[in-house]
């Protein structure tokens, strides 16, 4: 991620201190979490592999500061959360 923002990419960092965020850091959350889990919801991704052991897709969300979903209604309220956070940050900057 480092290497490509210094080649001009414009990868967000993921937020994992909520509590000492800035708004706008807390809208990229918030985006962050509507994105990834309309993602896995529209395409059905696994949350877990054959081992039992949760999937990449499902880690994303530990880095964010958000709990690891096992089941595709804790990602349904990860979706809920993440639009509720860019409800309220998002109106402040438009």
């Amino acid at each position: 991620m480092a290497k490509y923002n210094r080649q001009g990419g414009s990868v967000a960092r993921p937020v994992r201190d909520v509590s000492s965020a800035s708004p706008d850091r807390k809208l990229t959350r918030g985006r962050f979490l509507l994105r990834k889990a309309t993602q896995i919801l529209s395409q059905s991704q696994p949350l877990k592999d054959d081992k039992g052991r949760q999937t990449p897709a499902a880690m994303q969300f530990k880095r964010w500061d958000a709990p690891i979903p096992s089941n595709y209604d804790q990602v349904r309220r990860l979706k809920q959360i993440g639009k509720n956070i860019v409800e309220r940050y998002g109106k402040k900057n438009n």
